[in-house]
């Protein structure tokens, strides 16, 4: 579905921009905040609607998170995501767009599987040192 494009073409710049460029999965705070640099009148307001509509568009992808505020990642194509449980540190986990599908709409043979998204929970290499 197609959304008219931001009305403030400066400002969705940025923000495109910003989610294009990060490696962090970064939350719409911190998109504002790191708008703000350039920006420093951008609402966060602005940063959701843009968001959204760069969402709705394929751009970026939106990553629910259980209990936290969304993240936003660069990659729109199938993969998986690990979150660590103690620190919220978000990283990629390539599954294997194919395989993975294919094994779904197999386990679903009377509906039709269009999109996956797989969120891995457990202790990241860092905290894992640190409860041991």
């Amino acid at each position: 579905m197609y959304q008219a494009a931001a009305r403030n073409t400066k400002q969705k710049a940025a923000i495109e921009h910003i989610v294009l460029s990060a490696c962090d999965h970064p939350t719409a705070e911190t998109i504002c905040l790191r708008a703000r640099e350039d920006l420093p009148n951008i609402s966060l307001g602005t940063v959701y609607r843009v968001l959204g509509n760069l969402v709705v568009n394929g751009v970026i992808r939106e990553i629910a998170v259980p209990g936290a505020p969304s993240r936003f990642d660069k990659t729109t194509g199938f993969h998986a995501h690990f979150i660590c449980t103690e620190c919220g540190e978000l990283t990629d986990i390539d599954l294997g767009n194919a395989g993975f599908l294919a094994k779904a709409r197999e386990a679903c043979p009377d509906v039709q599987v269009e999109e996956a998204e797989v969120i891995l929970k457990g202790l990241c290499n860092h905290c894992k040192g640190v409860k041991l």
